[in-house]
């Protein structure tokens, strides 16, 4: 399995199963080897390795002896003091970029958030536009000139002027960066330059995707932007540059992973760098450059996070110290599924006098408290005795009367 680490590989619609789960049990069954392959390896992997339940099998070196590309973390506060507000190129990552395309090098850049503009605000009265049908900001999208929502599909046209009736500004302007944006800059930075950019926007067709990164391996494509498609998996010995945009962006996540998967993406973004002659270089725009996660991708340390994060896992008994379960409820009515969620916890905290270690957390609203147009409660459990949880929740969930309209839904280790 390769890229085992990632998150993808579980499935989000019932039966939830998590792909890398059911590739060790069938190599049980099958009495086969199964090997798990990766860069950088899931917490709940690495740690198998260390309790001496997988076997751990490493390569310490590139192919070819290649160097590590080298890594420099730019601390974008710095440069937000010093102009109007927080450029989106900061001066050492355009001096780099104008090197490359001086010696007929590549580069690709990388910004986890398609769109031109995260939001569309009104600096009079605050207003963002959101989604009707989501608690989820409109992203916007140039070409077509629409408000977007990347969750449930809403597009409207983009207001001239603030929408709430008391207001009215023209002053509205957007925030935020995404990928058309970060493409139109570049064509003013460098207008020679040629540049493609790489997302669900554009990458329509299946051969769309094939077209552009042959475009890119010949060498008719100076700078390829992207989203996390570019992030793994390419190998193209002429980039000798990557730049990471925004590179603390999912590190606020409300997710324990956030962490995790922050240090994994950088790392796996900045192996695109140097896999030919020449050394990389990858440059990591931050606005927390001293965060674990970015300093110790930077050092492409990955047993030095995996020591730090586990201390953090160990304190609040997060995976793969325990395990978890979460229940979501969701429905129309926000006060039927809050009411629901408080029913459940209190047949919940009946069943943990049987189950020494169980930890319950909730009801709150998800961190994505609407989605189309649904409200979602959530309560995280954790346990290591997950056997003996998933057992009672299957007899609970069997045994309980919710409104009509409002369902539960069971995730095992989410």
């Amino acid at each position: 399995m390769d890229e085992e680490h990632e998150h993808t590989y579980k499935q989000e619609e019932a039966p939830r199963y998590h792909a890398r789960d059911v590739a060790v049990v069938r190599g049980q069954m099958e009495n086969a080897v199964v090997v798990l392959g990766s860069a950088t390896p899931s917490l709940e992997s690495y740690h198998n390795c260390q309790r001496g339940k997988y076997v751990l099998l490493e390569l310490p070196e590139r192919v070819d002896n290649h160097k590590m590309p080298r890594v420099r973390v730019v601390d974008m506060r710095q440069m937000a003091r010093a102009g109007k507000g927080p450029p989106m190129f900061s001066e050492q990552l355009k001096e780099a970029i104008t090197q490359r395309l001086e010696r007929g090098e590549q580069t690709i850049l990388f910004l986890n958030r398609r769109g031109y503009s995260t939001s569309l605000q009104c600096p009079t009265c605050g207003h963002v536009c959101g989604c009707p049908n989501c608690s989820l900001a409109l992203t916007y999208h140039r070409p077509e000139q629409l408000l977007r929502c990347h969750l449930c599909g809403h597009a409207e046209k983009a207001p001239a002027v603030c929408p709430k009736e008391k207001c009215r500004s023209p002053a509205i302007r957007f925030s935020g960066t995404g990928t058309q944006r970060v493409e139109e800059t570049l064509g003013k930075l460098f207008p020679a330059a040629r540049v493609k950019r790489m997302d669900a926007d554009v990458m329509k067709r299946k051969d769309d995707y094939r077209r552009a990164l042959g475009d890119f391996r010949t060498g008719k494509t100076d700078i390829l932007i992207g989203t996390q498609m570019i992030a793994k998996g390419l190998h193209f010995p002429n980039v000798t540059l990557v730049g990471i945009i925004y590179a603390d962006m999912a590190l606020n996540m409300p997710d324990f992973r956030a962490g995790e998967r922050t240090f994994q993406l950088l790392t796996q973004v900045a192996g695109r760098a140097g896999r030919g002659d020449v050394e990389g270089e990858v440059f990591v725009q931050a606005f927390t450059p001293f965060h674990p996660a970015i300093q110790f991708a930077r050092r492409h340390d990955f047993v030095g996070f995996y020591e730090q994060e586990m201390e953090f896992r160990e304190q609040l008994k997060y995976p793969p110290v325990s395990r978890v379960a979460l229940l979501t409820l969701k429905g129309r009515n926000e006060d039927k599924v809050k009411f629901s969620a408080e029913h459940v916890r209190r047949e919940l905290d009946k069943a943990a006098a049987t189950l020494k270690d169980l930890m319950i957390s909730g009801p709150a609203p998800a961190p994505l408290a609407r989605a189309e147009n649904l409200f979602r409660y959530q309560l995280m459990l954790r346990t290591r005795a997950m056997a003996k949880l998933s057992a009672r929740l299957a007899k609970l969930s069997a045994e309980l009367t919710l409104p009509d309209d409002v369902t539960l839904t069971v995730d095992i280790d989410h």
